[in-house]
């Protein structure tokens, strides 16, 4: 074939083209330190390096944010936990200490308020927040769990549906003949109606379930249903402290929030599987709690229906992987705490109240108004039924701190519980931190074996390519030098 000039001279451009080409690729190597400065350079590194720049993103954004926002949220529980715990016992120490009924009424009445102002303290770290939000209210995480003022609770008007198993029965001391400051001040005797005898008060135990708050609206028609449908007429409502029910007998004190059962209904309600009891209630108070964190309940003023069902707030702390962040107030602020200690403070308020009758007819028989024989008698005869109210008193007093141990040591198994259950949940977002962190490392190692150069490896390269293409520039100054004119 023959060669011409024209074609050794394209053939010599080409040549230096292509080394001057492997030059400038070396070149944009070393100034970018990446191996590809686009696709189409190399598709399976550009396609390598978009899958881990995709994974690189998305744990960073786990370790960065999704995780230490999971983990305050979890540190924050756990110091409200923390603090309920702490409370729970200081009220553990009261009740045994009140168990012993070695105090006066003045150090019973420091009980009494020391009690409240512990309830009021445990249910406060129900409202605690992180990051504007409140960790123990589900999703409503822009609610708090007590009402904040009186201003707040004010226009509230809920009517609750609340739910009860056996578990839920309990039992309370009611007073037969009992004196009151009326009997006192009209030096009324209790006698028997058929024999006219002298009676002393007595004490009788009354079944009962306790709804979860007091001071309800006393407006019926009420009904205990059962879970097999069967309803028991509550045709009885009463202010009565003491009101003992018939054997057939349903009764609701809406002060106290005691729903009262004859031994027969009582027989009938512990049988079942469950129970329900539907009341409303509009008169809250500061401090008092939300009733939809804990129970179905229907907003009288606005028709809103509110369903208590469980609701996990998940954060994704990894790839396909989420995690719960929040404990509900139901699972750790159990609000039956605060209806024992209400009945510990009665029963230490009663004994007070006992004793200050106590001491208003021993003031009266010293009286010259009541030096007559038969208001002294009439007086002795309330002082020693007194007396025995006073000793009945201070025994159900006694009972009430003993059975708070109990309730105190549940309560505090409650709340380690949820403790621990945020604790677990802990451990198990810093094995997936630690995970992550060396899942970062590594996809920070393959993006950059797979991207970045080795620099010394370019260097050693980028010399060669050089000194090829400056001796591919000498070969084409040389090439076609001489011409056919020489050899004419």
């Amino acid at each position: 074939m023959r060669i011409t000039n024209q074609m050794m001279i394209n053939s010599t451009m080409a040549n230096v083209q292509i080394n001057k080409n492997q030059l400038n690729t070396m070149d944009n190597q070393l100034s970018t330190q990446k191996k590809i400065s686009k696709p189409s350079e190399d598709p399976i590194i550009a396609i390598r390096a978009l899958r881990l720049r995709s994974s690189l993103e998305q744990v960073t954004l786990y370790l960065d944010k999704n995780i230490p926002d999971a983990d305050s949220w979890l540190k924050t529980t756990e110091g409200a936990l923390d603090e309920a715990n702490s409370v729970i016992t200081d009220l553990y120490g009261y009740c045994t200490q009140g168990a012993t009924d070695s105090y006066s009424s003045s150090e019973r009445k420091t009980i009494a308020d020391s009690l409240y102002k512990l309830k009021d303290a445990f249910y406060a770290e129900g409202d605690v927040e992180y990051a504007g939000r409140y960790v123990f209210t589900g999703f409503m995480t822009d609610t708090p769990l007590n009402y904040q003022s009186d201003e707040d609770a004010a226009d509230v008007d809920f009517t609750i549906t609340q739910k009860f198993t056996r578990h839920d029965l309990s039992t309370k001391t009611a007073y037969t003949n009992a004196y009151t400051n009326e009997d006192i001040l009209g030096l009324e005797v209790h006698t028997d109606d058929t024999t006219g005898n002298t009676v002393t008060p007595n004490v009788e135990t009354v079944n009962r379930l306790r709804i979860a708050y007091t001071s309800v609206d006393d407006a019926g028609p009420f009904a205990l249903e059962l879970s097999d449908g069967t309803a028991f007429d509550v045709s009885t409502v009463t202010t009565d402290v003491n009101y003992i029910p018939a054997e057939d007998e349903v009764a609701f004190n809406p002060t106290t929030g005691e729903i009262l059962l004859g031994e027969n209904v009582y027989k009938e309600v512990y049988l079942a599987d469950g129970m329900s009891f539907t009341y409303k209630k509009d008169n809250f108070i500061k401090g008092d709690l939300n009733p939809t964190m804990y129970f179905d309940c229907v907003d009288n003023n606005t028709g809103i229906n509110y369903d208590k069902v469980v609701e996990d707030i998940e954060y994704n702390i990894n790839f396909s992987q989420k995690l719960k962040v929040n404990t509900e107030a139901v699972d750790a602020f159990n609000i039956y705490l605060g209806r024992d200690i209400d009945d510990l403070v009665t029963s230490v308020q009663n004994v007070i109240d006992i004793e200050a009758q106590l001491e208003q007819v021993e003031e009266m028989m010293v009286q010259e108004r009541y030096a007559d024989d038969e208001s002294q008698e009439k007086l002795a005869l309330i002082k020693e039924g007194l007396t025995k109210q006073f000793e009945l008193a201070q025994e159900e007093m006694t009972r009430a701190f003993e059975a708070g141990i109990g309730q105190m040591q549940r309560y505090q198994e409650q709340v380690s519980l949820a403790k621990a259950d945020a604790g677990n949940r802990m451990s198990r977002l810093n094995l997936t931190k630690t995970r992550l962190t060396e899942q970062k490392a590594n996809f920070t190692d393959l993006k950059s074996q797979n991207e970045d150069i080795d620099l010394e490896e370019v260097v050693i390269s980028y010399s060669a390519a050089e000194l090829v293409y400056n001796a591919s520039l000498t070969a084409a100054s040389k090439v076609v030098q001489q011409t056919l004119l020489d050899f004419l």
